[in-house]
C-alpha cells in the first residue's frame, strides 16, 4: 500500500488592495492554466491527494468585475480554478483562514458552492474532518484558523491556541486512521516558529495528530519531527500576489508518503506569479535557510518593502488604489 499526500503553501488567485486590477486577475485573465509550470504540474500529479490553503473567496467572473475595491480584494474569479485543469490528483482546500470569510457568510457560501462545482473537496468549514479512504486507510483532514479576524462571522472553523484541543471535540482515533490538520497560525513574515506554535504542536501530537500542516506567515518556517508527529510550521506562499520580496515568492511543498511516513521537501519559486520550479531541499537545509532569513523586525521591513513596490510601480496604479491609500493616510 502506498498513499502520497502533497501539501503546498497559500493559494490566493485574487488580488489584494495593493494589486487591485494590476495583479493576478488582470495579468492571467483567461490564462490561469499557465500559472503552474509543467514540472510543478507533474509533481502534483504524482500525489493521490493535494492539500492547499485556499486564501481567497471565489466569485463568478462577471460579478467580480462589477465589485468595487473593498469587495473585490481577496476574491478570485471562478475561471481561476482552471489552474487545476490537467491535475488528476484529488485536490483538498482548507478554507479555515481569515481571507476566505472576510466578505461575510453569504459570500463564503457562494465560494464553497463554486469550489464544489469544480470538484474541489473542502475542510475547515467546521471542526469535523474531511475523511477519505484509500486501500483501507482513512485519512482525516482537519482545518482550523487561529488568526485574529475582525470580519469573522462563522464562515469557517476558528479557535485559539488555548481552546483548540477542546474545540476540536476529538473522538477516539482508530488504528487505520491518519490525522492531518491544516492550521492557520504563527506570525506573518517570521521564518522561525514561535513558542505558542511549539506548545500547541506538542498538544496536537499528544491528541493523535500525525501531521500538522502550517501556514499564514507568508514565508517558510522549519519542519520538526518527533516520535509522534511531523510539524510543517509554515509552507509560505504557493501563489500569492506578494511580489515585493523574494521571500514571499518562495514556498514549501511537502510530500508525505504513507504509511511509512517518509517526507520529501521542495522549495517552490514564483516568478511574475507563476510557479516556475520546485527544488529539493532537506529539513536541515530548510532550517538553515529560515535561520539566515530571520530578523526580529522582519514584519516592519516587509511592510516597508510592500509600500516601496507601490512607489516603484506607480505607473500601474489606478484610481481605486490611489483613493484607498489617500483615505487611509488622512485617517492616520
Amino acid at each position: 500500500m502506498s498513499i502520497k499526500v502533497i501539501c503546498t503553501g497559500d493559494l490566493m488567485l485574487g488580488e489584494n488592495v495593493h494589486h487591485f486590477r494590476r495583479g493576478i486577475v488582470r495579468k492571467f485573465d483567461g490564462n490561469y492554466r499557465n500559472l503552474l509550470s509543467d514540472q510543478v504540474k507533474a509533481k502534483l500529479n504524482e500525489a493521490d491527494f493535494v492539500l492547499m490553503n485556499f486564501e481567497a473567496g471565489i466569485a463568478h467572473d462577471d460579478d467580480l468585475k462589477k465589485m468595487d475595491i473593498d469587495r473585490a480584494v481577496y476574491v478570485a474569479p471562478f475561471q481561476s480554478l482552471d489552474i487545476f485543469d490537467g491535475i488528476s490528483s484529488v485536490v483538498i482546500g482548507s478554507v479555515a483562514n481569515n481571507h476566505f470569510g472576510q466578505h461575510g457568510n453569504d459570500a463564503a457560501a457562494k465560494s464553497i458552492q463554486l469550489l464544489n462545482e469544480k470538484g474541489i473537496l473542502l475542510t475547515g468549514v467546521s471542526h469535523l474532518p474531511l475523511i477519505l479512504e484509500k486501500e483501507g486507510t482513512k485519512l482525516c483532514f482537519y482545518g482550523v484558523s487561529l488568526v485574529k479576524d475582525k470580519y469573522f462571522e462563522g464562515a469557517y472553523f476558528k479557535s485559539t491556541y488555548e481552546d483548540l484541543i477542546t474545540d476540536l471535540k476529538l473522538r477516539e482515533k482508530a488504528e487505520n486512521e491518519i490525522w492531518l490538520i491544516s492550521i492557520h497560525w504563527g506570525a506573518e513574515y517570521y521564518t522561525i516558529e514561535n513558542p505558542k506554535q511549539q506548545q500547541l504542536a506538542k498538544k496536537l501530537a499528544d491528541a493523535g495528530f500525525d501531521y500538522i500542516i502550517g501556514h499564514h506567515p507568508h514565508v517558510v518556517q522549519p519542519v520538526r519531527r518527533s516520535d509522534k508527529s511531523v510539524v510543517f510550521y509554515s509552507h509560505g506562499n504557493f501563489i500569492f500576489d506578494q511580489n515585493f520580496s523574494s521571500l514571499t515568492q518562495k514556498g514549501l511543498v511537502s510530500e508525505i508518503n504513507l504509511p511509512a511516513g517518509h517526507t520529501n521537501l521542495y522549495m517552490s519559486q514564483q516568478k511574475k506569479y507563476k510557479v516556475v520550479s520546485l527544488e529539493p531541499i532537506s529539513a536541515d537545509e530548510l532550517d538553515s535557510f529560515c535561520k539566515r532569513n530571520f530578523h526580529q523586525r522582519k514584519p516592519l521591513i516587509m511592510r516597508i518593502k510592500m509600500k516601496l513596490e507601490l512607489l516603484f510601480r506607480f505607473y500601474e496604479l489606478n484610481l481605486p488604489i490611489i483613493k484607498t491609500f489617500t483615505t487611509r493616510m488622512f485617517k492616520n
